[in-house]
């Protein structure tokens, strides 16, 4: 079976995976939300404190729609005071999985999300191992109904449906049984 951009996929039984967007405040900003959808379609959706002062592009396209979020993950969002708590969010969200894949299709997506895993000088959260795919591809224009680009939550639902269209998750991130 061929994966994305002829990348074999080659995958353990143990093996989740979860696509992963965040938001931030501007190349280098603070994180504004990250989004966790696994493939099973269970999601999280975290919300950080906004900065005190946020770059005029954030505060035009990302931070009106912070909050609209398929109406299936309605309960998905968290407001994170701190990032202790984002983190012990994420920790109890990937709990019991032996071998997570967090996919993402840029960079600091990734570098942002490892900021969360930490928990401490020399500490992280309690994960075996993990494995990150940075994915380059195009997850907008989707199919999805009422997406809304430049929120994480719609984000990583439009990259599940551009990298796995015929994922279960998928399904569920439309709203189908």
């Amino acid at each position: 079976m061929g994966g994305v951009g002829g990348t074999a996929d080659i995958r353990s039984e143990d093996e989740m995976r979860y696509y992963l967007d965040t938001e931030f405040n501007g190349s280098g900003g603070a994180l504004l939300s990250f989004a966790l959808l696994r493939e099973d379609g269970a999601a999280i959706y975290g919300i950080m404190p906004l900065p005190a002062n946020v770059e005029p592009w954030v505060n035009e396209n990302v931070i009106p729609i912070l909050r609209d979020v398929p109406q299936r993950y309605r309960l998905a969002i968290w407001e994170c005071a701190d990032q202790e708590f984002a983190t012990s969010l994420i920790s109890a969200f990937m709990a019991g999985d032996p071998e997570p894949v967090v996919i993402s299709d840029w960079p600091d997506d990734i570098r942002y999300f490892c900021e969360l895993l930490i928990t401490g000088p020399g500490q992280m959260i309690a994960l075996p191992g993990i494995r990150f795919e940075v994915v380059r591809i195009d997850a907008y224009p989707t199919t999805l109904r009422d997406a809304v680009q430049h929120n994480a939550l719609w984000d990583a639902c439009a990259l599940l449906a551009a990298i796995a269209p015929s994922d279960n998750a998928l399904a569920k991130a439309r709203g189908e049984p």
